[in-house]
């Protein structure tokens, strides 16, 4: 009898529980999570899954693909990110909620309701912006701000805003097309590139079309081999970042020129338009955000004769920041002067401080040129310089050679595996064993008494192979790791950094005298 009750209870148990479950996921969505579901697929970009939310008698476009072509247009060109909801009141099927988002001119955030039946969002425009309707449109207004101006330590301009030129044509005072060879080689450009500027469909005969973009120095070489000789020539001052070093400062300072597609897409959404500039190299590309300062923009909804029926937000400019370096320029200067023929890198540091009082690489070349713009064969002479005055040599790696001497004599004494005192006698031409084969390690100067200070003072390539050998791999690599050989500098340009030992390759003991006097595998910046 109690069996036949517990098997009863049991199955009433399970009906109530199966109903249960039932009625539960048979309720559906809330009218809020449905919203929220939909602003969400927003805050992703999925407009398609948007738009299958919709009720599609309220739809304003019978097309999936112009509703999502039109929200990612929108929400494209405002830079919508980090869209939250949150619902304030549901009553009969009307949902209110209030929306925010940032954007491209600041944080937007205001009250709206939805429709929802049957979990099929009702659309209005509305849900796209407040006092959004079929008649307007949005607006995305951007300033560009001032850049910022890059000084020395003592305050002298090492790249600002000054005066370029424009060098153009006036068509109706050209002599046809006669004068485009003459022009072409005055400009270092060629005929073809005239001539399509020049006959383009919104030119009028008294318009001045520019053509190329030159430096002060450019302009008064031009008027002295006369080129405003030819009929209509023009010259036009523009403005222009200028860099008043120009070769001397152009390794360290860089240059800037108009952004290309690669610096959009790399740069979506930061306010850069096809008429910005951004840092390419040095200082310019290391600074760009503080020297580039914040882009303005406002937001606007429009009617359908573009005057403002609302602005949603607001933002001003700022303009960049100025940066001071603890270069000396006029050191800078005396070091290229001294070295502007040579291959080279200058390099002048406060001990004290590490503050870098010049960076110098020679040959090198115009920053001016490269903001004003380069003609193909003057960028071809530059790439195709066996003298590579692109490289910035201070970046580049070398052989330390007998620099090295003095660090394998101080891990010897901090180890005491060098005797100061010890004679290891005289030899121009030294081997461990005859493992070596035919390699020896040679030296111009074998002093006697051959203790550490002779070595020193004449720079004994062989004291120093045997000393490292006696020091041994493991105490030399430890004190090449204290000294962070192999690590990253931190400095606001690349560097390469030191190696004592390309990883790549098995440690010999002729590896290991050879790091004595600095060479081997050693490189250092």
């Amino acid at each position: 009898m109690n069996r036949k009750r517990n098997v009863f209870i049991g199955l009433i148990t399970c009906a109530v529980l199966i109903t249960t479950v039932f009625f539960v996921f048979n309720q559906g969505k809330s009218n809020g999570q449905v919203v929220k579901e939909y602003f969400g697929f927003l805050n992703d970009g999925n407009f398609k899954q948007m738009y299958q939310m919709l009720d599609q008698k309220t739809v304003y476009t019978p097309t999936q693909k112009y509703f999502v072509k039109k929200h990612k247009e929108i929400y494209d060109v405002i830079d919508a990110k980090n869209i939250q909801i949150k619902v304030l009141n549901e009553k009969d099927n009307i949902i209110k909620y209030q929306i925010s988002m940032d954007t491209i001119a600041g944080k937007i955030k205001y009250k709206n309701k939805i429709g929802i039946k049957d979990e099929k969002i009702q659309f209005n425009k509305e849900l796209i912006f407040d006092e959004f309707s079929d008649k307007n449109k949005i607006k995305v207004t951007t300033t560009q701000p001032f850049r910022g101006y890059i000084l020395d330590r003592n305050g002298k301009y090492l790249a600002k805003q000054g005066n370029g030129y424009s060098v153009g044509l006036v068509r109706g005072k050209l002599n046809g097309e006669n004068d485009y060879s003459k022009i072409a080689e005055y400009l270092e450009t060629d005929i073809e590139t005239i001539q399509n500027k020049m006959n383009a469909s919104w030119i009028n005969d008294d318009s001045f079309e520019p053509i190329k973009n030159i430096s002060e120095q450019r302009k008064d070489k031009l008027i002295q081999h006369g080129i405003l000789k030819i009929g209509g020539v023009k010259i036009n001052s523009i403005s222009s970042r200028i860099y008043p070093y120009d070769k001397i400062t152009s390794h360290l300072v860089g240059y800037v020129q108009n952004v290309n597609s690669e610096d959009l897409k790399k740069h979506k959404n930061e306010g850069y338009k096809s008429s910005s500039v951004i840092g390419k190299s040095g200082i310019e590309a290391a600074y760009e955000r503080q020297l580039r300062g914040e882009v303005g923009a406002r937001i606007d909804i429009v009617d359908e004769n573009n005057n403002i029926v609302k602005t949603v937000a607001e933002r001003e400019a700022k303009d960049g920041k100025d940066i001071r370096l603890t270069i000396d320029i006029d050191l800078q200067k005396s070091l290229y002067n001294e070295y502007q023929n040579d291959k080279s890198a200058s390099v002048a540091l406060n001990p004290k401080t590490g503050e870098v009082l010049a960076l110098v690489s020679t040959p090198s070349y115009s920053s001016n040129d490269f903001v004003l713009g380069l003609s193909t064969d003057k960028w071809n002479e530059l790439n195709n310089d066996v003298n590579q005055p692109l490289m910035s040599r201070y970046k580049q790696t070398y052989t330390p050679g007998s620099t090295m001497k003095p660090i394998t004599a101080a891990i010897g004494l901090e180890t005491k595996t060098i005797d100061p005192n010890k004679d290891l006698r005289a030899k121009d031409k030294w081997q461990k064993d005859s493992s070596w084969g035919n390699y020896y390690v040679t030296t111009l100067h074998a002093p006697s008494p051959n203790n550490l200070k002779n070595a020193i003072t004449y720079s004994d390539n062989v004291y120093f192979a045997r000393s490292a050998l006696n020091i041994g791999k493991e105490n030399l690599f430890n004190y090449y790791k204290n000294l962070k050989i192999g690590e990253k500098i931190p400095f606001e340009l690349a560097l390469n950094k030191s190696q004592y030992i390309n990883k790549n390759q098995k440690v010999s003991d002729q590896l290991i005298a050879d790091s004595g006097y600095g060479q081997g595998q050693i490189l250092m910046n």
